[in-house]
C-alpha cells in the first residue's frame, strides 16, 4: 500500500476510477472483482461506472451499490468519449482513473500510481502499462511517450477539466464507430502543457484484440476518424499516429500505405485490361498481390482471416472518405 511522503503536507492523492461500458455482465462483473481486490485502502478511491445507451442490470446494480460505486446513464448510446465525460463529472477524487470494461487491474494497480502522485506534486497525467494476458505489451513502447491509452490513465481532475475533457465527435452515432479519441485526447493534454509520466508497475490486463471473424473490417471502418485527428492535431498525427521504426529508417503508416497500393494497383490493372494491355494489367496483378502482404500480415497471417483480407483495403478507403465529409461537418459546426 502506498505510503505518504516523509515529511510532506500534502494530503494522500484520491482517485476516481471510470468506467465506460455498454453493459455487459460478464466483462463488468470480472472488472469488478479486479477492482474490488485493490490494495489501496478504500478511503481513497471511488468508483463511476458510466452505462452508454443503457442502464445496469439488476444484478450489477446490487453489486455497484454493495461496493458504494455511482452509476451514470445516458439514454442514448454517445461514444466512449461521452461516457468518459460523464463519469468525470460525478467525479469526487483529485485523480480520474481511466480503465475499460474488458481489462483486469492487478491487485497494487492503483497503489503503483498512488506512489507516484504522492510523491510528484507536478505529475499531471500517469499512464500505467497495458498488457495482454500472456503480460506482453499490447502497444508497442514509444521511448517515454505515453499513448494515453484509457485502459490504464491517470489525468488531474483539474487538468481534464482544463482541457475539456475528451471531444465527443470522434464517434458516429448511425454506424457505432469509433476511434482515435484517446489519442486526441492525449495531443490536447500535450499541447496543454501537462505533464505526463509512465509506470509500468501500475498494470492492467487486457483481453487479446481483434479475435472475432469479421473484426479485420470493423478495424478498418474506423479510420473514418483518421481526418478528423489529423485536422485537429495536424503535426503530432503525422509524427506519431502508426509510425514504424526499422532501425534508422521511419515508415508512416505502413498499413494504411499498404491498402491504398493495392486498391490504385488493382485500378490500373483494370485499365490496363480495358485499354488490351494484358502484359501490363498482369504487372499490376501482380503489384497488388505483394501490397495485401503487410494488410494479411496485420492479422498475424491467419488462414482464417484471409478471405476477408481482399476487402479490408476497399473497406479503409471508402471510411477515409466518409472521414473526411465528417471532419468537414465538424469544422462547420464548431465555428
Amino acid at each position: 500500500m502506498a505510503a505518504d511522503p516523509a515529511g510532506s503536507d500534502q494530503a494522500p492523492t484520491r482517485f476516481t476510477v471510470i468506467v465506460p461500458t455498454l453493459g455487459h455482465d460478464d466483462l463488468l462483473s470480472t472488472l469488478l472483482d479486479a477492482i474490488a481486490s485493490q490494495t489501496l485502502d478504500r478511503s481513497r478511491w471511488d468508483l463511476v461506472v458510466s452505462f452508454d445507451g443503457t442502464s445496469p442490470s439488476t444484478a450489477i446494480a446490487r453489486r455497484l451499490d454493495s461496493m458504494g460505486a455511482f452509476a451514470v446513464t445516458s439514454a442514448a448510446r454517445q461514444g466512449p468519449g461521452a461516457a468518459r465525460n460523464r463519469g468525470a463529472r460525478s467525479a469526487t477524487g483529485d485523480v480520474l482513473v481511466f480503465t475499460e470494461d474488458d481489462c483486469a487491474p492487478e491487485p497494487d494497480w492503483l497503489s503503483r500510481a498512488a506512489a507516484r502522485f504522492d510523491r510528484e506534486a507536478d505529475l499531471d497525467v500517469l499512464e500505467g502499462a497495458t498488457v495482454d494476458p500472456k503480460g506482453a505489451p499490447t502497444r508497442r513502447p514509444d521511448g517515454q511517450r505515453p499513448h494515453y491509452l484509457p485502459t490504464n490513465l491517470f489525468v488531474r481532475r483539474s487538468t481534464f477539466e482544463r482541457v475539456g475533457g475528451y471531444c465527443e465527435a470522434f464517434f458516429r452515432p448511425e454506424s457505432g464507430v469509433y476511434f482515435r479519441e484517446d489519442s486526441d485526447f492525449g495531443f490536447t493534454l500535450e499541447e496543454a502543457g501537462a505533464r505526463a509520466a509512465l509506470e509500468p508497475k501500475a498494470r492492467v490486463v487486457h483481453p487479446v484484440e481483434h479475435p472475432r471473424f469479421l473484426d479485420p473490417i470493423r478495424w478498418a471502418r474506423r479510420y473514418e476518424m483518421d481526418a478528423l485527428l489529423r485536422a485537429r492535431h495536424l503535426e503530432r498525427f503525422r509524427e506519431r499516429i502508426e509510425v514504424a521504426r526499422a532501425g534508422p529508417f521511419r515508415i508512416r503508416r505502413p498499413f494504411v500505405r499498404a491498402c491504398h497500393a493495392y486498391v490504385l494497383a488493382l485500378a490500373a490493372a483494370l485499365i490496363a485490361r480495358l485499354a488490351g494491355e494484358d502484359g501490363l494489367a498482369a504487372w499490376f496483378l501482380v503489384i497488388a498481390a505483394l501490397a495485401l502482404v503487410p494488410v494479411w500480415a496485420k492479422w498475424k497471417f491467419s488462414p482464417l482471416r484471409l478471405p476477408l483480407i481482399p476487402l479490408v483495403p476497399f473497406v479503409l478507403v471508402a471510411s477515409e472518405v466518409a472521414g473526411l465529409r465528417h471532419a468537414r461537418r465538424y469544422a462547420g459546426s464548431s465555428r
